[in-house]
């Protein structure tokens, strides 16, 4: 019984543990060049891999709002946006304006009640758990930081400027 209840915390350990993977380029170009979302840290909390067919990617704002990138994959940088429940195809030069509007929509939107865990009903300061980076460096968790509590400080290169490490982004 002893050892029942050692391997059963051993599991539920390795289970909360969260690893952290890097971040496709193409993503990255795709949140930066077509959505015009620069820099990523300014808008996205985290990244994560959705387990799906076609490969696609849920988005996570600071705001508590999401949204999914889908990669088609038949042509270069052929994303899909499903924006609530409506899906932009990034290569018709319609989709891509009407899908920057309701990204834009989607970041301007008021924040959810009770958005923070604040109980006293006062705002939020703007403080989301501190260093999380975006897409640019690490994308940590909801919370904003690693689960050590450490948080990445790795500040996004310039357009110019080639990336020394690739992205991370704590992917399920």
């Amino acid at each position: 019984m002893d050892k029942l209840r050692k391997y059963i915390r051993k599991e539920l350990q390795s289970l909360h543990e969260q690893k952290s993977y890097p971040v496709p380029l193409e993503l990255m170009d795709v949140l930066k060049g077509e959505l015009e979302m620069r820099p990523l840290k300014r808008y996205i909390n985290n990244i994560k891999a959705v387990n799906s067919i076609p490969p696609s990617y849920k988005i996570f704002l600071h705001n508590g709002q999401d949204f999914d990138v889908i990669y088609l994959g038949d042509q270069m940088n052929n994303f899909k946006v499903r924006i609530a429940d409506k899906e932009y195809d990034l290569l018709v030069m319609d989709d891509k304006n009407y899908a920057i509007d309701a990204l834009n929509r989607l970041l301007t939107a008021p924040l959810p009640p009770n958005f923070g865990g604040d109980d006293d009903g006062e705002e939020s300061d703007g403080d989301f758990g501190g260093g999380s980076s975006g897409g640019g460096g690490s994308t940590t968790g909801m919370g904003g930081g690693l689960p050590s509590g450490d948080d990445d400080t790795a500040e996004e290169p310039e357009d110019d400027e080639p990336a020394e490490t690739e992205p991370e982004s704590d992917m399920i």
